[in-house]
């Protein structure tokens, strides 16, 4: 795994051959099928261990505070995870690897990000499909934004807070109380 990260980190993810990892973790290629059946199943461990990765980091932030302060939260959590690793955003927010599909099993992670997502969203009153929609765009659009243009930097996530408000604002049922 650490090898695959390494060379998707150096040269990019959709450069990444199963060549390569055998060669850096000291194997010939046949040998590497033992623990990985293809390319594609790499890339499926390697979207488990980034979700569990990110699943954590959520965790570890807790769901302390009103639903407001947790998307809040969690917003931010999942935006400075994706923009700090720009081959570990494309692999879970991008699809960009030609004939790349999750497994269920791994799949189930990404599920639970969004499970919890679709809940605040809910109970803050903001939790339509189209709702739902207009959120994962606003926050994958800031991340895309900050690795395309500004890679290191803040120029699109200092955004993130106010844009939020201004997505809260919108939806919220104003007889609501946040």
């Amino acid at each position: 795994m650490s090898a695959a990260w390494a060379i998707a980190h150096e040269q990019g993810l959709g450069s990444m051959t199963l060549h390569e990892v055998a060669r850096r973790v000291g194997l010939r290629q046949p040998s590497l099928y033992v623990y990985v059946e293809s390319k594609l199943a790499l890339y499926d461990a390697m979207f488990t261990h980034a979700n569990a990765e990110l699943l954590a980091r959520v965790e570890q932030a807790g769901e302390s505070g009103s639903p407001r302060v947790q998307l809040l939260r969690l917003s931010r959590v999942v935006l400075d995870f994706a923009v700090e690793d720009p081959a570990r955003q494309q692999l879970l927010f991008t699809r960009s690897i030609p004939g790349f599909t999750p497994s269920a099993q791994s799949y189930a992670l990404a599920e639970q990000l969004v499970q919890r997502t679709s809940r605040l969203l809910a109970e803050l009153g903001s939790g339509s499909p189209q709702q739902a929609d207009v959120y994962t765009a606003l926050i994958a659009g800031l991340g895309a934004q900050q690795i395309a243009n500004d890679p290191g930097g803040d120029r699109w996530t200092r955004h993130l807070e106010p844009l939020l408000e201004l997505f809260l604002d919108h939806f919220l049922d104003p007889s609501e109380p946040i």
